[in-house]
């Protein structure tokens, strides 16, 4: 579910100078997909931790940039692990036919120097829907990590419908609601 998208964005940074697209890839150590959906009266949260992709990125022109990101569905942790056989297993997420959630990136519309919407395709269970993630950008700098020069930090957030990638299961105790949030760092290639 969440997945999707990953990774949205890079989409505009405030006072950048123009230049060519540039390839980043995501940080695999430090990008993860949160989701959060309502059971009966509690919020229950969740994760993936396996998420890589690339982002094409032209500062001059940010509304053509495109993204690229795959999540390993197996990856799924809630921390509890009877739920996580649960969402892993057929009437969810079916790791076993479906082990891979990609999101592919169809268009930007840019709001502002550090916001943007990410539209694009998302694939969950074998089945692709649309999807628009709102994300928010900033430079990542760490003067303490000589790898991270030039990397960007984005978080992007979405909400989907479960049963639009035949999650129905437990239609009575769970929302069909399920809150995205995407926390990446890419890095330039």
């Amino acid at each position: 579910m969440a997945c999707l998208a990953l990774l949205a964005a890079e989409l505009t940074v405030a006072g950048a100078p123009a230049v060519e697209a540039r390839r980043f890839e995501f940080d695999q150590r430090r990008t993860e997909v949160r989701f959060a959906y309502k059971m009966a009266y509690a919020t229950q949260r969740g994760r993936f931790t396996k998420v890589s992709g690339t982002l094409d990125y032209d500062e001059a022109a940010p509304g053509k940039s495109k993204v690229s990101a795959s999540i390993s569905a197996a990856s799924l942790t809630t921390g509890e692990d009877f739920i996580d056989n649960e969402l892993r297993g057929a009437d969810f997420f079916n790791v076993e036919r479906s082990p891979v959630i990609a999101f592919k990136s169809v268009g930007v519309r840019t709001g502002s120097p550090t916001a943007a919407e990410l539209l694009g395709e998302i694939t969950v269970n074998g089945i692709t829907k649309p999807v628009t993630l709102q994300v928010s950008i900033e430079q990542h700098d760490d003067p303490a990590l000589k790898h991270d020069a030039g990397a960007r930090r984005f978080i992007a957030k979405t909400r989907i419908q479960r049963s639009a990638f035949n999650m129905t299961n437990y239609q009575s105790m769970v929302d069909d609601d399920v809150d995205i949030e995407i926390d990446a760092i890419a890095r330039p290639r």
